[in-house]
C-alpha cells in the first residue's frame, strides 16, 4: 500500500475513534515520508490529547515547513506552544495563521484560549466573540466565553452562553460541566444537579463531570448522606476501580520507625482558602520524623506558593502530567504516605490515587466527604465533624479521628485590629455571611428570615462572588421578600480586590451566620479572627458539622444549634445581649490563640502520630492500621 493509502486508512481509524491504530498508521506514513504534512498534523493532534507537548510541537513544525500556507496547522502549533507555556512563540505563530486566513473561526478561538491563559480576559473575550460571529455554532468558543463571564461575576450571561454552547454542540461535554458550576454559583443547586445528571447521560465516562455532581450533592438540604455515600461508591465503580489491577508491590523500606516520606497532592499551594490550613502543617512538621514532598496539580504560583515550596524537601508539578504519569512519578519518589488535599473539588486528582502509587493513602481537608475509593485507606477528621458510628459506614476509607480537631488555622496577615461591635454605633444588630451563594439554600433563607422576624430591627449583610450580577441580586432579595423580609433590611456586597479590604468588611458584622447543610470553614475562621462570633447548626454528616468542630475547639459550644430552633435562639440571644457580644468580640483573638485551632505545633504532632500508626499498620502486613 502506498503512502496515501496508509494515510487514508489511518485517517479512517482516527475518525472512528480507534486511536492506537490511527497513531500506528500515521507513524507508518512518516516512516516512509517524514515530511508528510497531514500525517504530522494529525499525529500532533493525538499527541496533544495525551499531553505529549514536545513531540506534538516537533510534528507541527515539520507540518508547517511542508505546508507553510495552511493557517490551521499554524494555529495548531500556536495551541501546542501555548500549552507548553511558550506564550511569545505561540502568539507569533497565531499572528501568521490569522494573517493567512483572518476569517478562520478556529484561529480566533485559539487566540481566545491563549489570551485567557495569559490572564488577558478582555482580549480573550474579543477573540471568542469574533470566533462566534464567524461560526455561531462553535460550542467551544461559547463555553469558554461563558467561563470569562462567570469569572467576572456576570453569571446570568454566563448561563446563557453555556446554554447556547449546548444547543450548538450538544455532544460537547464541557458546557454541561461549566453550566452546572454557574448554576451552583447562583445558588440554583437543584438545577445544577439536574444539568450535571443530564450531561452524564451523554458523557457517562467523564469522571470530572461526575466529581462535580458529587460535590454539588452536598449543598442540597434534601439529599441525605446515605444517598451521597452511594453516589461516591458508584463513582468509584465507574471510574476508579478498573484502574487498579490486583495488589500492588512496593519497594519502600518497611522499617516501622524510620523517617517517613509524606507526599501532599493539591491544587491549592497558593493564595487559596485551603492554604490557611496547609501551610501551618507544612511549617511545623518535625523534619526528623517526616520528609515533606509537595505535588502541585495547579499552575498558579504566588507568594504563598514560594513560602510553601521553601517548606518542602521536594516540589513536583503535576500540571502537565496525566494521572498515569503522575502516579509513576510518585512511585519513583518512594512516597510512604500520599495525602490527598482536594478530593472531588477543582484541581483534585482522585484518579491518581485510584492507581495506588503509595503504600498508604489518605485524604484530608479540601473535600468534605469520602473519596468513594477503597484505594484511599484513611480519611483524617475528628469525632465532632464525623461522630463515631453511623458516619463510618458512609466512607470507603477508615476514619482517623484526630484528638484535638482536624484543622489548624493560619490567621491571615494584615488583618488589622478588631474593632468594636458595629451595633453600638448603628443602634441595630447586623447578622452576616460571606459564604458562597451555593450555600444560600431555600432552607437557609427560611431560617434566616425567621431570625430576622425574631429580631425585627436587625439587618442582614451578605458578600460573595455572584452578587455583581444585578439579576442575581434581585433574586436574593426576592427570595427573602417571599419570607416577609423587606429589601431594605438586606445589604449585598460584591467581592473586593484586596484580602485586607475583605477582612475589614467583617467590621460591619455583629454576628456571623453559618449556612447549612454546607458549613463554612475558612469564612468561619476569618470571622472569628476578626472578632465576630459565629452561630452554626450541627447536622448529620461532615459537611454540616465543620462549624460545630471549629466552635468546640474554641470553647464556643453555646453557639452551636442542635436544631433550627436552637440555631435561631443562639443568634437571637447574642443579638439581645450587647455586653456579651462586646465581650466575645474583644476577647476572641486571645480565645483563638489559646485554642487547639491555632496550636499549629500540637496539630502537626497529632498528624505525625497518626501517620506513624498508619505506617506501622502497613509495615506489619495489613493494608489498613
Amino acid at each position: 500500500m502506498g503512502t496515501e493509502g496508509i494515510f487514508a486508512a489511518a485517517l479512517a481509524e482516527h475518525e472512528g475513534g480507534r486511536l492506537a491504530a490511527a497513531e500506528a498508521g500515521y507513524r507508518a506514513v512518516l516512516a516512509q515520508e517524514p515530511a508528510h504534512p497531514q500525517a504530522n498534523n494529525n499525529l500532533a493532534v493525538m499527541l496533544r490529547q495525551s499531553r505529549r507537548w514536545e513531540e506534538a510541537a516537533a510534528c507541527l513544525r515539520t507540518a508547517v515547513a511542508g505546508w507553510p500556507e495552511d493557517a490551521g496547522v499554524r494555529s495548531n502549533l500556536a495551541c501546542t506552544l501555548g500549552e507548553q507555556g511558550r506564550a511569545a512563540e505561540a502568539t507569533a505563530a497565531l499572528r501568521v495563521a490569522l494573517a493567512l486566513k483572518p476569517d478562520a473561526p478556529g484561529s480566533w478561538f485559539n487566540a481566545g484560549n491563549l489570551l485567557k491563559s495569559a490572564r488577558s480576559p478582555e482580549g480573550a473575550r474579543v477573540a471568542y466573540r469574533r470566533a462566534i460571529l464567524l461560526d455561531p455554532e462553535m460550542g467551544g468558543a461559547l463555553s469558554n466565553l461563558g467561563d470569562l463571564l462567570r469569572e467576572e461575576g456576570a453569571l446570568t450571561q454566563a448561563v446563557e452562553s453555556y446554554l447556547a454552547a449546548i444547543r450548538a454542540q450538544p455532544d460537547l461535554p464541557q458546557p454541561f460541566v461549566n453550566l452546572g458550576e454557574a448554576l451552583k454559583d447562583q445558588g440554583r443547586i437543584t438545577e445544577a444537579i439536574g444539568i450535571l445528571q443530564k450531561g452524564l447521560e451523554r458523557h457517562p465516562d467523564m469522571a470530572l463531570m461526575r466529581s462535580n455532581l458529587l460535590l454539588a450533592l452536598h449543598y442540597s438540604p434534601w439529599i441525605p448522606p446515605e444517598v451521597i455515600a452511594r453516589a461516591h461508591a458508584h463513582w468509584n465503580e465507574r471510574h476508579a476501580r478498573p484502574l487498579l489491577d490486583g495488589a500492588k508491590r512496593f519497594a519502600n523500606d518497611r522499617d516501622p520507625d524510620r523517617r517517613l516520606r509524606v507526599g501532599y497532592v493539591s491544587p491549592d499551594f497558593c493564595h487559596h482558602a485551603c492554604a490557611h490550613f496547609i501551610e501551618p502543617l507544612l511549617r511545623e512538621h518535625d523534619r526528623g520524623a517526616v520528609e515533606v514532598l509537595c505535588y502541585a496539580t495547579g499552575r498558579r504560583r504566588d507568594g504563598v506558593t514560594l513560602r510553601m515550596e521553601s517548606l518542602a524537601a521536594g516540589w513536583r508539578s503535576l500540571a502537565d502530567l496525566d494521572d498515569a504519569a503522575a502516579a509513576a512519578l510518585v512511585e519513583r519518589d518512594r512516597v510512604d504516605l500520599l495525602i490527598d488535599l482536594a478530593g472531588h473539588t477543582a484541581g483534585g486528582r482522585p484518579l491518581l490515587f485510584a492507581r495506588r502509587p503509595a503504600p498508604v493513602q489518605a485524604t484530608w481537608l479540601g473535600y468534605p466527604d469520602t473519596t468513594g475509593m477503597p484505594a484511599v485507606d484513611y480519611r483524617l477528621t475528628d469525632a465532632i465533624a464525623d461522630p463515631p458510628g453511623e458516619t463510618d459506614g458512609w466512607h470507603a476509607e477508615r476514619l482517623v479521628r484526630l484528638p484535638r480537631g482536624f484543622l489548624a488555622f493560619q490567621p491571615p496577615a494584615g488583618a488589622g485590629p478588631v474593632g468594636e461591635a458595629p451595633a453600638a454605633a448603628n443602634g441595630f444588630i447586623t447578622f452576616g455571611s460571606f459564604n458562597s451563594l451555593a450555600k444560600l439554600t431555600p432552607e437557609v433563607v427560611r431560617v434566616w428570615s425567621a431570625l430576622l422576624a425574631r429580631v425585627p430591627s436587625a439587618r442582614l449583610l451578605l458578600k460573595c462572588h455572584g452578587l455583581e450580577d444585578v439579576a442575581v441580586r434581585d433574586t436574593v432579595r426576592r427570595d427573602f421578600a417571599r419570607r416577609g423580609v423587606r429589601p431594605e433590611r438586606i445589604e449585598l456586597l460584591t467581592p473586593v480586590e484586596s484580602a485586607a479590604a475583605h477582612l475589614r468588611a467583617y467590621g460591619r458584622m455583629d454576628v456571623a451566620l453559618d449556612p447549612f447543610p454546607y458549613n463554612g470553614t475558612t469564612t468561619t475562621c476569618e470571622a472569628l479572627w476578626m472578632g465576630v462570633p459565629v452561630v452554626t447548626l450541627a447536622g448529620r454528616h461532615h459537611v454540616a458539622r465543620v462549624g460545630a468542630s471549629l466552635l468546640t475547639r474554641c470553647g464556643l459550644d453555646e453557639l452551636i444549634g442542635r436544631d433550627e430552633a436552637g440555631y435561631v435562639e443562639a443568634a437571637a440571644s447574642l443579638a439581645g445581649d450587647l455586653g456579651r457580644l462586646s465581650g466575645l468580640r474583644r476577647g476572641m483573638r486571645a480565645r483563638l490563640e489559646g485554642s487547639a485551632l491555632l496550636d499549629h505545633r500540637g496539630f502537626a504532632r497529632s498528624v505525625e502520630e497518626a501517620y506513624r500508626v498508619l505506617w506501622r499498620g502497613w509495615t506489619s502486613g495489613g493494608s489498613r492500621a
